[in-house]
């Protein structure tokens, strides 16, 4: 009894010192996890409201479409936000001036750990969120790779890198599906390659591309085979879904979209690309304007743009083209759409 009362009491002692380092380590990642990810989609739109002409049009509650994306595997949630809001804010900034000065790529995403290796990638550990898995995977390495090229004046190539081809050797048994692993680390490699090697010189550089055999318009960057045009389903489940098709701002591409989707766990909430059938909004939805699980799109982490039944479209900015789902909580959805993009 002795001896348990006096491991009791060291316990309760000791317990405190320890529990409050846990947690400040854990509010630290929080806040860090949730400053990259701000940076990233805060430098997409200050980039593309340059690109398209805009005067500095970021406004404070811009960073708050985060939220959509939280995940409890992040940490605390406000102090997750309170970083977004900063990452978004110093992104936003170092986007819109990109011509100007480099971003905080090399900074933010090989951060050196204490053992002097590069840092592992923060993850989302809930099945529901494995593309991020990925993403956040392939995107840090695509930095190391963009700059690495980029200081040896190497023209921009990301498929030349070991890490992009074997992409599913980072897979682990906490990344979500394994057949989806290997394309969004993939996509997530692209993006990142881009912004470590410079936004400009990569798309005067000319190199991160595929040729389109004489076409213009929209590149297929997967397959490199140049082809000028992508059948792809888009699972109401997914917020957004990457197409693989990079577009340059003014780019025309067709689409053609079939298919019928439920947009909340009620069977009868029904919505084809056009959005809603019963015309219903919902305040929380990317496009809280639009219709209710309507098509829609967006370029990087840019701003989304409505496409429902649209069949043509002009590309708003430049970067990768992703279609996503009108609405707030993609996770008690159903059903999907077929889309043919061509170019």
């Amino acid at each position: 009894m002795l001896r348990t009362a006096g491991l009791a009491i060291a316990l309760l002692f000791a317990h405190p010192a320890g529990l409050v380092h846990a947690q400040s380590n854990a509010s630290t990642e929080a806040r860090q996890h949730g400053y990259e990810h701000g940076y990233r989609d805060g430098a997409d739109r200050g980039r593309q409201d340059r690109e398209r002409g805009l005067g500095r049009n970021f406004r404070d509650n811009d960073y708050l479409a985060g939220a959509r994306d939280y995940d409890p595997a992040f940490g605390n949630r406000s102090t997750y936000m309170s970083g977004y809001q900063q990452g978004y804010t110093a992104g936003y900034d170092d986007g819109y001036s990109y011509y100007d000065r480099p971003g905080q790529y090399g900074q933010l995403y090989g951060r050196p750990s204490s053992q002097g290796r590069e840092a592992p990638p923060a993850t989302r550990q809930s099945a529901g969120r494995s593309p991020d898995v990925a993403f956040d995977a392939g995107y840090r390495q695509g930095v190391a790779a963009g700059q690495q090229d980029r200081q040896q004046n190497a023209r921009s190539d990301y498929r030349r890198s070991p890490a992009y081809r074997n992409g599913s050797t980072t897979y682990g048994s906490s990344s979500g599906d394994r057949n989806g692993y290997p394309q969004d680390f993939q996509d997530g490699f692209e993006r990142g390659y881009q912004d470590g090697y410079g936004r400009s010189r990569y798309s005067s550089d000319g190199g991160g591309y595929f040729p389109n055999r004489g076409t213009t318009g929209a590149a297929d960057t997967r397959d490199g085979a140049g082809t000028t045009s992508r059948t792809l389903v888009i699972p109401a489940t997914r917020q957004w879904t990457p197409t693989s098709i990079t577009v340059h701002q003014g780019d025309r591409i067709r689409i053609e979209t079939t298919g019928e989707i439920r947009w909340t766990a009620n069977q009868a909430e029904r919505a084809r690309s056009a959005g809603s059938l019963d015309l219903k909004k919902t305040p929380g939805a990317p496009m809280p304007n639009a219709f209710a699980g309507a098509l829609i799109g967006r370029i990087d982490s840019g701003r989304p743009f409505g496409i429902g039944d649209q069949t043509s479209l002009v590309a708003p900015a430049t970067g990768l083209l992703y279609l996503g789902i009108n609405d707030d909580n993609v996770g008690d959805n159903s059903g999907q759409f077929q889309v043919v993009i061509s170019w």
